[in-house]
């Protein structure tokens, strides 16, 4: 769907049960599901912030990835913010609370995880591009395929990982799943290149990250000999 249809799409109310803080500047938006709601893991969706009015030359909406599952019981999107913000992060971060209403669209796009068609996944993430892996995670935490070999690489140069706990659950539930936590670009890059290397084509590769990240490793595995029909990434709106 094109941006120029955001705007006819339906929006639900979903009520703020929790604000979380993760890392410094990455915030967790938890809420209640709306009655109806549904989504698949790895999607995500338009969000507005109900009784606020957008500044004259500010958009009054934002894509964030949907960072939880269904099986999770609860509607979540995560944010970094910066100290030079826009308005809308503003809100979330002085002034949205508990009890509060944001208005969240239909779920959009397309991510997963082959559990059928492939052996192994590797999947690419990069600061809060981790939100998409967050979610696939722990849907397939209770649907796990357990002969499916998954590697999540996760990257951040400062060394800040979201969902802490959540990475020691999904060692504890989904024994195929092997983390790596790196705070090295070059490291990143490396092991990405040198799984491609092993794996080729008989892989899947999931990256999720800023634009540039992901194009980066496109070209990377794409150099390795990987196809671009063994590639998906998440277009991740959220960092225009």
């Amino acid at each position: 769907m094109g941006k120029e249809n955001w705007y006819s799409m339906e929006f639900r109310q979903a009520k703020v049960t929790k604000i979380v803080k993760e890392t410094s500047d990455i915030y967790s938006i938890q809420m209640e599901i709306p009655e109806g709601y549904t989504w698949r893991a790895g999607q995500y969706a338009i969000w507005q912030l109900q009784d606020y009015v957008a500044p004259e030359g500010e958009k009054e909406d934002r894509v964030f990835t949907i960072a939880s599952a269904m099986e999770d019981h609860f509607l979540m999107f995560s944010t970094r913010i910066a100290d030079q913000h826009s308005w809308f992060k503003d809100i979330l971060l002085r002034q949205l609370e508990a009890g509060d209403t944001i208005l969240v669209s239909a779920p959009l796009g397309e991510m997963d995880i082959d559990m059928e068609g492939k052996e192994r996944s590797l999947l690419i993430a990069g600061g809060i591009g981790v939100t998409p892996i967050r979610s696939l995670l722990r849907h397939y935490s209770s649907n796990n395929v357990p002969m499916h070999k998954i590697q999540l690489l996760y990257a951040d140069n400062r060394g800040e990982f979201a969902y802490g706990d959540f990475w020691k659950q999904i060692e504890g539930k989904m024994p195929n799943v092997k983390l790596q936590l790196l705070t090295d670009s070059n490291v990143f890059a490396e092991k990405a290149r040198n799984y491609a290397v092993s794996h080729g084509n008989e892989a899947e590769y999931l990256i999720a990250g800023s634009p540039g990240m992901n194009q980066a490793f496109k070209e990377s595995l794409t150099e390795a000999g990987v196809s671009g029909g063994n590639m998906k990434t998440d277009e991740f709106f959220g960092y225009e």
